[in-house]
């Protein structure tokens, strides 16, 4: 226990809040790279602690004089399948397992999580643990604690089966004394014959395709839990390092698409301080709507334009912090000098934390448009696609990211929606009811959807969608009538393509007033542009970009509802007051304005 005097010998200092855009390196650096990395404009480093605290790497982040975050606390718990393990792959016990589920498709032995989310033991040692690590470190203030790093109930983002241990079983059952009046009302919705809680057991995922009844909902409530399961695991995390230390945070780090490995964000967003996110599948858009104060971070894997242009669209998407990877050590030059890329980055940062209290004093501007992401429906959607092609216990995360139809959906929709400048309110569920706001109401892949749901979307005036509504229940069992829902419009073609004319259809039954327009020199709407708007104490925030990155810059003329006095707020310079403005709009960079009346 020597590094637990080292820690405590160090000097208590007040913890700060986070109030600045972070630059973090990620792997361990000497004192001397870690002092140009500083002196570059980086502001964090690592300390690692999955096998204790490393002494090496902590001694080098003092030495520089720089904070750090500290690393991998419990990954064994949070990760299991996904993590280093010397002399083997990092995926090796979510291959034994896959392994051992090809030679016998009918055990459940492969589905056993090691260790168990709901195994009270581990529980219980994972909790001292954090406690622990945080009280002996608190001199240094750490900027954060990982809980896991590319955590999840299988392997990442990838569908499993687990967990049927029997902790885990006995907690199913206990939640769906939540979920149901009794087993009798479980037993008419599942078409079971349970006779007590304690009998009950879910369907998995290889009975569940072999189904011709249309009723998947044993098979969807355990999946659902599964998701409960996690996010519980990681609160049991973050309320421990909250009891550690005042001011203490806890992180995960990433965070996979929506769907599979407990990536529920309606769920999961609320159980923690920071994420560090993989934004595909509009997962930044939606951990954010359902959870405002959550700090999320984003990793940088390279350099030039392109990775430019996506630090821009995070930061101006709420990030709060970069995460720069670096396997090859190239992040400090052969001369012994900060790289290319490590000045590129610092520069950038400089700017965010000039710009960051001007952003964190702001909030998106409410746009009545709410687009719903249920995770009952990413379910049938996937199993319904799982019926053909190859087996679905070989997908591994990497495809479980391409070819998703509910991925793609909801990435249609955003881009539209973006290119009007309109910024949705994201809803993983209407169990909360429909904000009072809500003007219109997106459904893409729609295909779950309860009675109480349909209810509550009969409340809201325009309600666009793309597939046939609640072809399913909330639940999973196949409805025998189609919905007798009135729906204004069907999203395609309209939300199909980012021409000029279906950005103009669009705008014409969305159902809520577009704020701001962009149109090209010859009048027509301008596509392949995001347009964010952001309400300040000291008017409105205007910030447009392009959608990808480009070659030349652009001329657009951006459309105000009236008059306003405009200020180019990364410049400084006044504007003065118009309606109209013609600017030209960077390639990579946006333009930032100040709008006031």
């Amino acid at each position: 226990m020597r590094w637990l005097f080292l820690l405590l010998l160090w000097p208590a200092t007040a913890q700060a809040a986070w109030d600045n855009y972070e630059l973090i390196i990620w792997q361990d650096q000497s004192p001397e790279r870690l002092a140009v990395l500083k002196q570059a404009g980086f502001t964090a480093g690592k300390v690692n602690s999955n096998r204790g605290v490393d002494l090496r790497a902590l001694a080098a982040q003092r030495a520089a004089g720089m904070p750090y975050f500290i690393e991998n606390a419990a990954t064994d718990f949070y990760a299991p399948y996904h993590r280093y393990t010397a002399g083997k792959t990092v995926t090796w016990l979510f291959d034994a397992a896959k392994a051992a589920l090809r030679q016998n498709l009918g055990s459940t032995a492969p589905f056993v999580r090691e260790p168990s989310l709901e195994d009270p033991a581990w529980r219980e040692r994972v909790t001292a643990r954090l406690t622990d690590l945080v009280q002996t470190s608190q001199g240094d203030r750490p900027l954060y604690y990982v809980l896991g790093d590319e955590t999840g109930i299988g392997d990442l983002a990838a569908a499993w089966d687990a967990d049927v241990s029997p902790a885990s079983m006995a907690a199913f059952q206990r939640w769906l004394g939540t979920q149901y009046a009794d087993v009798a009302a479980l037993n008419a919705q599942w078409g079971t014959r349970y006779a007590t809680w304690g009998a009950v057991q879910p369907e998995l995922t290889q009975a569940a395709l072999a189904r011709t009844d249309g009723n998947y909902s044993a098979w969807s409530d355990f999946k659902a839990f599964m998701d409960v399961s996690f996010a519980d695991a990681v609160r049991m995390g973050t309320a421990a390092v909250h009891r550690g230390g005042p001011g203490a945070l806890a992180a995960i780090e990433g965070a996979q698409i929506p769907g599979w490995g407990g990536y529920d964000y309606g769920v999961l967003a609320p159980t923690v301080d920071v994420m560090e996110i993989y934004d595909a599948g509009q997962a930044l858009a939606i951990a954010r709507s359902v959870n405002p104060a959550l700090i999320s971070l984003r990793t940088s894997f390279g350099a030039g334009a392109a990775e430019r242009h996506a630090a821009w669209g995070a930061f101006l998407h709420g990030v709060r912090g970069t995460i720069v990877w670096d396997d090859d050590g190239s992040i400090v030059a052969t001369d012994g000098g900060p790289s290319p890329r490590a000045r590129a980055l610092g520069a950038q940062t400089a700017e965010f934390q000039a710009l960051a209290p001007l952003f964190w004093a702001a909030k998106p501007a409410p746009s009545g448009v709410v687009v719903l992401a249920s995770q009952a429906s990413f379910r049938l959607r996937w199993l319904l696609d799982r019926r053909v092609g190859g087996a679905w216990y070989d997908r591994d995360a990497e495809r479980e990211n391409e070819g998703n139809a509910w991925r793609a959906a909801r990435e249609q929709v955003a881009e539209r929606l973006a290119a009007l400048g309109v910024t949705p309110r994201w809803l993983t569920s209407l169990d909360a009811g429909v904000p009072a706001d809500t003007a219109t109401i997106v459904l893409p892949q729609m295909l779950a959807l309860s009675d109480r749901d349909v209810a509550l979307l009969a409340t809201v005036p325009t309600v666009l969608v793309d597939t046939e509504p609640g072809a399913f229940d909330g639940r999973g069992r196949q409805r025998a009538h189609p919905l007798p829902m009135a729906v204004p419009l069907a999203m395609r073609p309209t939300f199909g393509s980012a021409s000029a004319q279906d950005l103009d259809a669009l705008r014409a039954v969305l159902g809520v007033p577009v704020a701001v327009r962009a149109t090209e020199a010859d009048g027509t709407t301008a596509a392949g542009i995001v347009i964010q708007l952001f309400d300040h104490p000291d008017g409105t925030l205007l910030a447009v970009q392009t959608a990808a990155p480009g070659l030349v810059a652009r001329a657009i003329t951006v459309h105000l509802p009236e008059a306003r006095t405009v200020r180019d707020v990364r410049s400084g310079a006044g504007l003065g007051r118009a309606a109209q403005l013609d600017i030209r709009l960077d390639p990579i960079d946006p333009t930032i304005l100040l709008l006031q009346p």
